[in-house]
């Protein structure tokens, strides 16, 4: 091979646009720290990270209003779907548990053991105060000399010593700790206050005290429940059930009288009426309920209880829109807001940022190395990152209003997102860019679409299988109408599709089946009115070129070529043959044979601005070139690929006509021009090799390569004197052999069996061009007339073979390689 650049294969290898290799400059540094310099590397990070960014944005689930302040009976203002499997505690039936618990804990009442011991003192105290005071008033009381024991006739009167008596009745009554009414006090006093009524009373006391004394108010509120009853100081419990042995304090006279009469039956009635009116007022209660003990045992019990607790399903509905608020309603906000911190969003986001990130990252980079045939530019990817996005957002549309409906219409609102035209955007990118990174990009607009949903399987295959359906039937038409045959075929196998889909989530009903065909059905019928409708919109917007639009191009009626026609006739019909060429061999060997016809027709109109300069439309006049230095003419035959760049962007021919108008010459060397000016130079060696090479690129893609080969075949092919089927194999092979060794097929990935196909395809083609015909005879006497004028041989000829040397340098000459 000559001219083998390294630095331009270390491009080709990590890279590098078509647009950039052929722009750089001689001597640029491609060393790997100057990657990253590179605008269009840098423009793809850019992008991508943009389109995380926004993918995330939309992806996102958007945050609820948890915190706000319900309370019960409010109306919701938003709807507020679990974001994740709560918990929620059954607050009724825990709180009836709780209830039964408490019920079974028995009150705790204390049993006062001291409360006897006290009153006995007391009244002890009391007591033997007055009978001192009482033996002191008779003392003093009795007449002067009288023994020390008096007899009854000498004690004084009664009523003188109760008189001195009651004087001493508060000093009695705060020792007591009552206060006596006067008529207990007067019999007390008339008894001289005496130790039998003492005793009688404690005994009484005792048996009371030790059955228990309670408040009447109290015992309503036991409602016949079981009690623990704790003697204190002893702590000793028991526990006890109705009837309680208790004593109501505020009906004890009745149960004391009773008592009274079984044990001091030899008493008198005043004297046990004495005792009972005495006990009556000594009593005190001496049972009480414990409320501090109680609780705390409760408290005790309630923390060895376990809450109840029922699941709320993650994406399950709180509460909806306009609903009202109920106490269940608040406890699984609670639990939601407990469940999910205010830093959640944003976690969420980075979680998708990151995984988009890479899945595009990696997507991308998969893709430039599996499928090299076409390399995506800057534009490109800009297209992919447009169509991802609008369908990203499409779809989050559909899922969106589908909640919304399912309100009113839930099968309406459920099926919805088999209305999503995914199909569109595959369609899209295999008319733009390709099958294979419609196939990839098919993968990744189905994912991001399934992305946010609970169950994406299923979904996933749906979409799927939409978009190869559309890549499918879109690349086997060639009329923009058949658009909307795609989209009834995407319709077709949706609705099988959907059909399957509904089996496995059996059971269904009727209207849900029928709901779901009909959206079904929808959404492909979609799908081919937008492509259709939008097709013109994206080639005029990107400047693309589909293969409706290519077809449309191969009109012969194009304005361009009509003057190309009119200004350049052996151009044209050189593009022409040129045409049928690649159009052939681009069948044969797989390529797009659409868009290498067009690039054929198309790839020499540069040439209009300048025809006379090329030998194709000199038709043996005067050649300009004999007038001109090497270095110009060799800059006029470059400049046609400038001219027909401009031309073609002029008439929108579509990027990738474009590029291969700038490839088709690759970096082929004007030998004619270069040895004639090494010839004409004083110093040969001061020419410079590379100011007589094609400033390229070399081919890119496999169609870019066909009219490569087919430009110089064609051209060669004139020279034939006698292009016999072995000639012409034989300069096929030539130039194809030059091509390859010369290194302009090293890029676009033609492999030699495709070079063989292509050869193949081009003798064909040539062969019908330069087929022989019968000649008939003609009387000697008979004059040639004009209607034989084809059959004669060139005045320039003679009739005669010319010499080898001087055949190949006519060849080279044309071909512009001398």
């Amino acid at each position: 091979m000559t001219e083998k650049d390294p630095q331009e294969k270390i491009g080709h290898i990590f890279g590098y646009g078509r647009f950039w290799r052929g722009r750089r400059l001689r001597g640029w540094p491609c060393d790997p720290k100057h990657w990253f310099k590179d605008y269009q590397n840098l423009g793809k990070v850019i992008l991508l990270l943009g389109l995380s960014l926004c993918i995330a944005l939309i992806l996102t689930p958007q945050p609820q209003k948890l915190w706000e302040n319900y309370n019960v009976g409010d109306i919701a203002r938003h709807t507020v779907r679990a974001t994740t499997d709560l918990l929620v505690e059954d607050v009724e039936t825990s709180r009836q548990r709780q209830k039964e618990l408490l019920a079974q804990i028995p009150p705790v009442f204390d049993l006062d053991e001291e409360a006897f011991r006290r009153v006995q003192e007391r009244l002890g105290k009391a007591l033997t105060f007055m009978r001192q005071q009482y033996q002191e008033l008779v003392a003093k009381t009795s007449p002067a000399g009288a023994p020390d024991e008096p007899t009854k006739k000498q004690k004084p009167k009664f009523s003188v010593l109760y008189k001195e008596l009651l004087k001493q009745k508060p000093e009695f009554d705060r020792l007591l700790g009552v206060s006596l009414p006067n008529s207990t006090f007067y019999l007390l006093a008339k008894a001289e206050f005496s130790p039998t009524h003492e005793l009688l009373v404690n005994q009484v006391l005792r048996q009371f005290f030790q059955r228990g004394v309670i408040s009447s108010s109290i015992l309503p509120g036991l409602e016949g429940r079981q009690i623990m009853l704790r003697q204190l100081p002893s702590r000793q419990e028991q526990k006890l059930s109705p009837p309680y042995p208790f004593t109501s304090l505020e009906e004890i006279r009745q149960p004391i009288a009773a008592y009274c009469r079984e044990v001091a039956a030899d008493f008198s009635p005043t004297d046990r009426w004495l005792v009972c009116d005495m006990i009556q007022y000594l009593m005190v209660p001496n049972v009480s309920p414990n409320v501090a003990e109680t609780q705390e045992r409760q408290r005790a019990s309630l923390r060895e209880l376990k809450a109840t607790y029922f699941k709320v399903r993650k994406g399950e509905a709180i509460v909806r829109q306009g609903e009202r608020v109920t106490p269940l309603t608040l406890a699984k906000l609670k639990a939601q807001r407990l469940n999910s911190p205010k830093n959640q969003g944003i976690l969420i986001f980075l979680g998708i940022f990151v995984s988009v990130s890479l899945l595009l990252g990696l997507a991308y980079y998969l893709t430039t190395q599996t499928f090299r045939r076409n390399p995506l530019r800057l534009r490109d990817l800009a297209f992919l990152a447009v169509l991802l996005l609008v369908c990203t957002l499409l779809n989050q549309g559909f899922v969106k209003i589908g909640a919304y409906l399912s309100l009113a219409f839930p099968e309406v609102g459920q099926n919805l997102v088999y209305a999503h035209p995914i199909g569109l955007f595959a369609i899209f990118v295999a008319m733009f860019l390709g099958l294979e990174t419609s196939l990839a990009f098919s993968f990744l607009a189905a994912t991001l679409s399934v992305f946010p949903l609970e169950k994406p399987f299923p979904l996933f295959l749906y979409y799927v299988t939409a978009c190869f359906t559309g890549v499918w039937w879109v690349k086997r038409f060639r009329q923009r109408s058949a658009l909307l045959i795609t989209g009834l075929f995407i319709s077709l196998i949706n609705l099988f599709m959907l059909t399957a889909l509904k089996f496995l989530e059996y059971p269904f009903t009727a209207l849900d089946f029928l709901t779901g065909q009909a959206l079904a059905l929808s959404g492909g019928l979609i799908t081919g009115i937008l492509a259709l409708g939008l097709t013109p919109v994206i080639e005029t917007s990107f400047g693309y070129a589909s293969n409706f639009r290519l077809q449309e191009l191969l009109n012969l009626d194009q304005p361009v070529l009509r003057e190309l026609m009119l200004v350049a006739p052996g151009t044209y019909h050189h593009s022409l043959v040129v045409g049928q060429m690649v159009e052939a061999a681009a069948e044969a060997i797989g390529a797009n044979p659409l868009l290498a016809k067009a690039a054929a027709y198309y790839h020499d109109i540069g040439k209009i601005k300048k025809p006379a300069y090329f030998v194709e439309n000199q038709f043996g006049g005067e050649n300009k070139h004999e007038k001109l230095a090497p270095s110009m003419s060799s800059l006029i035959l470059i400049s046609h690929i400038k001219d027909g760049v401009e031309l073609a962007h002029k008439h929108k021919l579509g990027d990738r006509i474009i590029d291969i108008i700038q490839q088709h010459h690759g970096r082929c060397l004007i030998s004619y021009f270069y040895h004639k000016a090494k010839q004409q130079a004083a110093n040969p060696n001061l020419i410079n090799f590379d100011d007589y090479r094609y400033p390229g690129p070399r081919p890119q893609t496999k169609e870019a390569g066909l009219v490569l080969i087919a430009d110089q075949v064609e051209a060669a092919s004139k020279t034939l004197d006698e292009p016999t089927p072995a000639r012409i194999q034989g300069l096929v092979q030539k130039i194809i052999n030059n091509a390859f060794a010369d290194g302009q097929l090293d890029e676009c990935e033609l492999t030699l069996r495709e070079l063989h196909l292509i050869a193949k395809s081009c003798n064909k083609i040539l062969s019908g061009i330069f087929h022989q015909r019968i000649s008939y005879p003609t009387p000697p006497d008979k004059k040639k007339t004009n209607d034989d004028l084809d059959k004669q041989p060139s005045k320039k000829s003679n009739g005669k073979f010319r010499d080898p040397q001087e055949k190949n340098r006519e060849d080279l000459k044309r071909l512009g390689q001398e």
